[in-house]
């Protein structure tokens, strides 16, 4: 196996700057390269934003300009630029992915007692919030090695109490839309994309959270495009647009951007949620998002670089990209370790983590194994507890293929691939030929 050389591009990127004018966020986005800690040295973890970017917010708190309560120029321009990219007719930008979700589902009139088809294998928030309605998630197994959902399985499901069906782009690798449009239309149902992996991913050329009834993005936590904390609502449905607003703000940006009639009443106080994403968040997200297809093309050749250098491994299997997709985020990127590799999955991350490098099993799991989906009630909520109990009987029968799809994954680390041509690439393959031959060996 022979590491790609690193080199080319200039390191510091298209606006995006090395130390000391780039700047990480949260835990664990120093730069690691101390001369104590094993393995190679890391760059700042992602989100990364340049100096220009910290200026911009910093002068935002010094006018006092932290939140926005009417409809101001940031927040009109993130949602712009949002729909324009996507085609759609409305965006609405919020204070998560998980909101939007909620935000989706609650306009789409999903209520207590409906069921809404979603994948085994997705972030928990792709379902919970349809707990928080009374609706009862019905998982669906993963479909192939991507961990999607396929069309086939999905519609095994639909039951007379279906109203929609939810897919996540898993890892950034679209599903099969034109497949799960045709059981939507076919079944009369809403069709929900979960698009929180998959910045600037396409399918058939048409992109990710351009085909769905509604789309929902995170802009948040170590997304690719990242406010700190936001997400994305996106719909050509006006009706649609004005009940998610209702749910996520009140007063003056309800009154600016509803103009339908029987949604008159409700504008001043809104339907009880304030999920604004804030004016800071919002310039964060802007700045990522006006260089996704930068951002985008280096993390694909990194990452493919990475995963095709692993796949010459024995055992080692990296997740196919299916025809006609493009991988846009590879969001949590990760490859299949197999019964042929001389390492199980956990002694594979063992292994790396020995050399420094930053992988592990993904967080993202199989939403069964946990204790909500298992039937755990709250029991101080009687309309989310019957949810549950109800989600519980349901989803009571196995779910193989997610289940040995999460038990053989390891994850990559995406978040620290953000330079061009980055280094990491080869002395992570360097260092995991030396695990393989220490294997041999022994």
């Amino acid at each position: 196996m022979s590491p790609p050389k690193p080199g080319g591009a200039d390191a510091r990127g298209i606006g995006i700057t090395d130390p000391p004018g780039t700047r990480g966020a949260g835990p664990g986005s120093r730069a690691e390269d101390d001369p104590v800690s094993p393995g190679p040295p890391h760059p700042l973890e992602w989100p990364v934003y340049d100096d220009g970017v910290a200026a911009r917010v910093a002068e935002l708190v010094t006018l006092g300009r932290t939140f926005d309560y009417d409809y101001g120029p940031e927040l009109a321009e993130l949602e712009r630029s949002f729909a324009e990219r996507h085609g759609r007719a409305h965006a609405l930008a919020l204070t998560s992915g998980t909101a939007g979700l909620l935000a989706a589902y609650f306009a789409l009139g999903v209520g207590p007692g409906d069921e809404v088809i979603v994948p085994d294998l997705t972030f928990f928030s792709t379902a919970s919030p349809l707990f928080l309605l009374g609706a009862v998630p019905v998982l669906c197994d993963a479909g192939d090695a991507t961990g999607n959902v396929a069309a086939a399985d999905v519609e095994a499901l639909v039951t007379p109490r279906t109203v929609a069906i939810v897919v996540t782009h898993l890892w950034g690798h679209s599903c099969d839309m034109d497949a799960l449009r045709a059981v939507a239309d076919r079944r009369g149902l809403a069709l929900v994309e979960d698009c929180s992996h998959a910045h600037g991913s396409t399918f058939r050329s048409r992109p990710v959270g351009s085909m769905g009834d509604i789309s929902v993005f995170s802009v948040g936590g170590r997304k690719l495009v990242s406010g700190g904390m936001g997400g994305m609502l996106l719909t050509d449905s006006e009706d649609v647009f004005a009940r998610a607003c209702l749910l996520t703000n009140f007063r003056h940006r309800t009154d600016l951007t509803i103009d339908a009639v029987r949604y008159k009443p409700f504008l001043l106080t809104g339907l009880g949620g304030n999920f604004r994403i804030s004016t800071p968040g919002a310039v964060l997200a802007q700045s990522h998002l006006d260089r996704l297809d930068e951002l985008v093309e280096r993390r694909v050749t990194n990452m493919s670089a990475l995963a095709a250098g692993l796949g010459e491994l024995p055992g080692v299997r990296p997740s196919p990209v299916a025809e006609g997709v493009t991988m846009g985020a590879w969001y949590d990127g990760v490859v299949e370790v197999t019964p042929e590799c001389p390492f199980s999955r956990d002694g594979l991350v063992a292994a790396g983590q020995e050399r420094g490098l930053k992988v592990r099993a993904p967080a993202t799991r199989p939403l069964h194994v946990f204790p909500l989906f298992q039937g755990t009630a709250p029991d101080w909520s009687p309309q989310v507890a019957a949810a549950v109990r109800a989600a519980a009987a349901v989803n009571d029968r196995p779910f193989p293929r997610s289940a040995e799809l999460f038990a053989r994954w390891m994850k990559l680390p995406v978040n620290f691939l953000w330079k061009p041509n980055s280094p990491l690439v080869g002395a992570y393959l360097e260092a995991f030929d030396d695990a393989f031959s220490m294997a041999r060996t022994a």
